[in-house]
């Protein structure tokens, strides 16, 4: 994971009839590689992939692998609230993953013993590298660092965290118990913040919009620009607001519908539903 510093997670697009657009994400993916994105997220919460089948999500990592494996570093996310049920899964899409990402379960509220065990039998049924998504937004429970240190001390092979708490306070104390693990934002919105702690990079929603302003951000904070750094990351800000006026990844989906003149790129399935008219007269400017 060393030197990659911004990941972007890649939206699932679907057909006006709701089945996957696989050209509209292969078209999407193709773009990020030739602006300079190296590491992308498939099937993480920007994806939808609580919507999809257990067969849609093998079907998209397979597509996405086959494309783009010989380009790209491809991040699959795997999150569910059964155990057993996530074993299996991880068995299907661990020949089209560089790395895995898991997510605590949602809707359990497992203590952090059970936050524990279940990344351990997790890690223990793939050799592939694992980075922990910890969003207690998402899932109603926090991974606390103790369980966070617990689970890193299970093998070497967990790299990474992607923390989207918005605790700082709760990053730090990972990095002083885990200082081997790296450390990236899982909010857009915090990423200086996080830098200067000891992170090492974004997994990004805007970039998705961005990228080039995303990895220049992070290029001049590495370079000692903070300055420059934060221009950046001021030309993100209003876009940052944009992606999460309502649930993500509605509105980031919205804004790459209206980059694109293409409407269908902003379908998404139910239970989420398309951006207001509210929320879309606060789209910001795009310059040329």
């Amino acid at each position: 994971m060393k030197q990659i510093r911004v990941i972007t997670v890649i939206p699932t697009f679907f057909n006006d009839d709701f089945s996957i657009d696989y050209q509209s994400m292969k078209s999407h993916i193709n773009d990020q590689k030739e602006r300079g994105i190296e590491t992308i997220v498939i099937l993480g919460t920007t994806s939808e992939a609580p919507t999809l089948s257990l067969e849609e999500r093998v079907q998209v990592v397979e597509f996405v692998f086959n494309n783009f494996s010989k380009y790209l570093t491809i991040i699959v996310g795997l999150g569910g609230n059964n155990t057993k049920e996530m074993i299996h899964e991880l068995k299907l899409i661990e020949p089209f993953a560089n790395l895995i990402m898991i997510s605590q379960p949602s809707y359990n509220k497992p203590s952090q013993e059970g936050i524990f065990q279940h990344f351990k039998i997790l890690i223990e049924s793939t050799e592939r590298q694992i980075i922990i998504y910890n969003i207690p937004s998402r899932c109603g429970v926090n991974i606390n660092p103790t369980t966070v240190q617990k689970i890193t001390e299970l093998t070497n092979r967990v790299v990474a965290i992607k923390e989207a708490s918005g605790d700082l306070s709760q990053m730090m104390q990972v990095r002083e118990q885990c200082p081997n693990l790296e450390l990236y934002s899982g909010d857009d919105g915090l990423v200086l913040p996080v830098l200067s702690i000891g992170g090492v990079g974004v997994i990004s929603v805007v970039s998705n919009i961005l990228p080039e302003v995303v990895l220049s951000m992070i290029h001049e904070y590495f370079q000692g620009n903070l300055s420059r750094s934060q221009n950046y990351f001021y030309q993100l800000r209003p876009y940052i607001k944009f992606c999460f006026i309502e649930t993500n990844p509605v509105p980031v989906k919205y804004m790459l519908s209206v980059l694109s003149n293409k409407k269908s790129l902003a379908n998404v399935r139910l239970p989420l539903v398309e951006l207001t008219n509210e929320s879309k007269k606060l789209l910001p400017e795009f310059s040329n």
